[in-house]
């Protein structure tokens, strides 16, 4: 598999909602960012996926699914119960439930692999990091520098923090990629992380803008 590596500027993930491209909150203490792309999950086994995974963090991982659909969500969770996954309710709001999925093993991580497959089929996106306390759900103001007249409005927001050695990573909605958002030496340059990937995984270093 052949697939683009490169550091994301920083207008990707700058720390006011009102400017940064994703719809999540980085507090400050990153120093990395980096994007790996595109991948389309169901074109690789679930073995090379656990390969890609171990490859990056060590276990246990803690796996953050984010669904407003109640009906998605009790199918989640009964997948979930099925294979035998310990999940939580992590926050639970009026319009969103946000699931917190630990991940102990390579067998466990097997288990889970085809239903985050299934739940980016409808166009979730899942976060996933080697510290469980580097996810607050918090109320942050977006778009707030608008000059269309419309209101900047508040809503509840997955916040990401590196307070401490803290990795957290984002499989994008549709299979675009995997980002990297890292205060780790071990990513502090590209042909660092080029060494970590399993042979199967072939890299192109690329700008992004």
């Amino acid at each position: 598999m052949n697939l683009e590596i490169g550091f994301l500027p920083k207008n990707y993930y700058e720390n006011a909602p009102s400017t940064g491209r994703y719809h999540f909150f980085i507090n400050e203490g990153i120093q990395y960012a980096i994007h790996i792309g595109e991948m389309y999950y169901p074109d690789y086994t679930e073995e090379q996926l656990a390969l890609f995974t171990e490859s990056l963090a060590p276990f246990p991982l803690y796996y953050l699914f984010k669904q407003s659909d109640r009906k998605v969500t009790e199918e989640l969770k009964q997948r979930l119960h099925d294979v035998q996954l310990h999940f939580e309710v992590f926050y639970q709001s009026k319009n969103s439930t946000y699931l917190m999925m630990t991940v102990l093993n390579r067998q466990e991580l097997l288990r889970l692999i085809p239903i985050m497959i299934w739940q980016h089929n409808d166009n979730m996106s899942t976060f996933w990091s080697n510290r469980k306390n580097t996810f607050t759900i918090e109320s942050k103001i977006w778009d707030a520098k608008r000059t269309d007249g419309m209101n900047a409005t508040k809503e509840e927001t997955i916040c990401i923090h590196f307070n401490e050695p803290t990795t957290t990573f984002l499989f994008s909605h549709d299979f675009i990629g995997t980002d990297i958002f890292s205060n780790e030496n071990r990513f502090s340059t590209l042909e660092n992380v080029q060494k970590l990937l399993p042979s199967f995984i072939k890299t192109d270093i690329s700008e992004f803008e």
